[in-house]
């Protein structure tokens, strides 16, 4: 089947800002430059564990190990296949995908596909018909539904007759079968196939991105119609493939930023509950669509607020709902709060009646009196007798253990033992809802290799170099002056990790072949190990033109850390020996004495990074020499040199030399990074600690490298600096 380039793809990817996307659906707040967290909706996530990359474009969640790109996030939350979720994303961010034809075709896509397309389709003919049926209209009237309403909440009507929808499925590309999976037809004993909703006010159910997924029908017959049968007042769609009663709350779609705002929810129990108070202007309101509050429902009302409003009738039945719906949203932790409306004669009334009959206003004074919870039990709970105390005790303190905040918990405890003079133990006790055990698996699959970062083996200095050329694209050029083809073909390896030579190669292959940088395409080409090492760098700015200047520092100090790896492979038994240590110790100093220039100021940063550049050809000479020296030493000594990684074989390990002095003293590891959050974001599995390094404060912080055998260089000298001084008299280089 046609479907749209990689060209394409990537676009619209690089113009799709993944933190946006994912906040249609979950809140999540922000933990760094570009990189946001939040509750993850792939399992039931009780604190924040899904980090989002706006940089990548990625998202991925540390509990659960769910992950990837904007596309893949659609596809799992919404039960979309790719081709959906491409167009969902460039519907949402406006972007003009091209034509590849027509390739509906009912029998080959995915039948969720099928029922998505039939539920919009059967959702303008109930609007359609709505317009067509005085009797809904008078009815919708009666309720205060105003016309915008309607058209918000796509209220339709469903007529009559037994194949009216089926009929215009059909001519539409769909089969009475189809209708069927739909849950928007039923199948007769004798074979037959009949529209389910028929004379009914019709309600669509919609997911979080607006998809209908199902319907809710209001019987508007006439009762004496029936011969005595009595009609469910409300029907509602079966669970197909697209809908799962468990997971959709009716009208959160509308709702959820308003939810947010308020950070709390009313819930409430019937359709039009909800339409009329959002049409009143109360809006952080959900209802429950065809099934009692489930588990689902409350962990995704987590994600949006703390407080949840409970307006349940006030009837044995209401009460019971109400006792239900605690032990469900309080092990979430949403902090359940209880109230039911009333006229000012005390009679019951439902929230549509209430909002209709004495306004917003009136409602919005009703829930500031709603009581917690255990002021609710207890008012509603028998306790005549110790019986019936000890039975309201053990209700509370079963709610109370299943409370996952220990603060909380014990907050609850101490309350109920104060209130009702009884112990603070919660021995014995039983959580309402435990944990259902996971179901086993059809067959035993083989465990997936666990990738990790050795952060502990990896060089501060060169971590920080990879994060510098990373998060300063403006940079790669003068990256590529130095890693030019010369420095590639030499077979030097100046990082001594193989995994940051590894990273660093990447951008630069990126950069030499593309001219431009994208953090996503080069996150795409890395190693899973590669990509787990990028995700985890710090978020760190640097203020022009310190970032130039770390860089050609940066090269310095690790010129002369590898000279150090160097020294200790040249062997002292021979007059060559002899000549080129004397050689490498030579250039050292002159790497140190320029280093030591541009500190004070006594030579300009051009000057200096024209001296880091020429040093280049001199180390590449040095480094032929060496391997020349040891091919004519051991065979053992030559495996040394003869690839790239020789310079990572085991030696003893040189102190490493401090980073300049302009380094931001807020440079964090990404330990570090993690501890700056608050706690309930801290991601888990961070790397170890990685301090950045600290800045030159003596000279004997070179260490790492022996003194130079001739006399140091003296800051205080009026002699004007050369700039061929350090490197291009350097005649035994020859």
């Amino acid at each position: 089947m046609p479907f749209y380039s990689d060209e394409i793809i990537q676009e619209l990817k690089n113009q799709a800002d993944i933190a946006l996307v994912i906040q249609q659906f979950l809140p999540l707040k922000k933990s760094g430059v570009n990189r946001y967290v939040g509750v993850c909706p792939f399992h039931d996530d009780h604190s924040p564990s899904m980090t989002v990359n706006s940089t990548l474009g990625i998202y991925k969640c540390f509990a659960c190990g769910a992950g990837g790109d904007v596309f893949k996030f659609i596809q799992e939350h919404e039960k979309l296949d790719f081709k959906g979720a491409v167009e969902w994303v460039a519907n949402f961010v406006g972007f003009a995908l091209p034509n590849i034809g027509n390739n509906v075709n009912t029998e080959v896509l995915e039948e969720r596909t099928m029922v998505r397309k039939l539920n919009e389709l059967a959702c303008e003919w109930f609007e359609q018909q709505l317009t067509l049926s005085p009797k809904a209209l008078e009815y919708l009237n009666k309720r205060h539904v105003s016309p915008e309403t309607r058209k918000q909440f796509h209220i339709g009507y469903a007529p009559t007759g037994r194949e009216g929808l089926i009929g215009y499925a059909a001519r539409n590309g769909f089969s009475p079968r189809d209708c069927v999976k739909a849950g928007l037809a039923v199948e007769k004993e004798n074979g037959g196939i009949a529209d389910k909703f028929r004379d009914r006010l019709m309600i669509a159910i919609q997911n979080l991105s607006g998809v209908v997924v199902a319907f809710g029908g209001r019987d508007l017959s006439d009762p004496a119609s029936h011969n005595g049968i009595k009609l469910a007042k409300y029907m509602n769609s079966p669970e197909t493939a697209l809908y799962s009663k468990r997971d959709i709350l009716f009208g959160l779609n509308h709702s959820r930023n308003a939810i947010m705002k308020e950070n709390a929810v009313i819930i409430v129990e019937g359709y039009f509950d909800l339409i009329s108070l959002y049409q009143s202007g109360v809006q952080n309101v959900v209802a429950a669509s065809g099934t009692a509050l489930t588990e689902n429902h409350a962990s995704i009302l987590a994600r949006y607020a703390k407080t949840a409003y409970l307006v349940f009738d006030g009837d044995a039945a209401g009460q019971n709902a109400t006792r239900r719906s605690l032990e469900i949203v309080l092990p979430k932790g949403l902090s359940p709060k209880v109230f039911a409306l009333s006229r000012p004669d005390g009679t019951k009334i439902d929230p549509d009646n209430f909002v209709n009959e004495q306004g917003p206003d009136a409602f919005r004074r009703a829930l500031r009196t709603a009581e917690d919870w255990l002021s609710y039990l207890g008012r509603t709970m028998p306790n005549n007798s110790p019986e019936d105390r000890a039975a309201f005790i053990t209700q509370a303190k079963t709610l109370i253990k299943s409370i996952e905040n220990p603060e909380l918990r014990n907050q609850y405890l101490k309350l109920v033992s104060e209130r009702y003079s009884t112990t603070r133990s919660l021995a014995g006790i039983k959580v309402a809802h435990p944990k259902r055990e996971k179901a086993p698996a059809a067959a035993e699959q083989p465990a997936a290799p666990q990738i990790s970062v050795p952060w502990e083996l990896l060089s501060p200095i060169e971590v920080r170099f990879a994060n510098l050329l990373f998060r300063n694209p403006t940079l790669l050029d003068r990256a590529a002056e130095y890693f030019d083809m010369d420095f590639a073909a030499s077979g030097i390896q100046i990082f001594d990790s193989p995994l940051i030579d590894e990273f660093i190669q990447s951008i630069l292959a990126q950069y030499a072949e593309t001219g431009a940088f994208s953090p996503r395409v080069l996150y795409e080409s890395l190693s899973p190990q590669l990509q787990l090492f990028l995700e985890k760098l710090p978020d760190e700015t640097w203020k022009t033109p310190n970032e130039i200047l770390e860089f050609y520092d940066t090269l310095a100090v690790l010129t002369l850390n590898l000279c150090d790896r160097y020294k200790k492979l040249i062997p002292l038994n021979s007059e060559a020996g002899m000549r080129l240590r004397m050689q490498l110790n030579k250039f050292t100093q002159g790497i140190q004495t320029i280093s030591k220039k541009r500190k004070i100021s006594a030579i300009t940063p051009d000057v200096f990074a024209e001296q880091i550049i020429q040093s280049k050809a001199p180390l590449i000479d040095l480094y032929t020499s060496i391997n020349d020296l040891s091919s004519g030493v051991a065979q053992s000594t030559t495996a040394q040199f003869n690839t790239a990684p020789a310079f990572s074989q085991p030696v003893p390990t040189p102190v490493q030399p401090s980073a300049p002095q302009y380094a931001p003293a807020a440079a964090q590891s990404p330990t570090q990074f993690a501890a700056a959050q608050p706690a309930q974001f801290a991601q888990p599995e961070m790397p170890p600690e990685m301090e950045a390094p600290p800045p030159f404060e003596s000279d004997e912080q070179f260490a790492s490298s022996e003194p130079p055998e001739d006399v140091p260089y003296d800051p205080n000298e009026d002699e004007p600096y050369v700039p061929d001084d350090d490197f291009g008299a350097m005649d035994d280089f020859g």
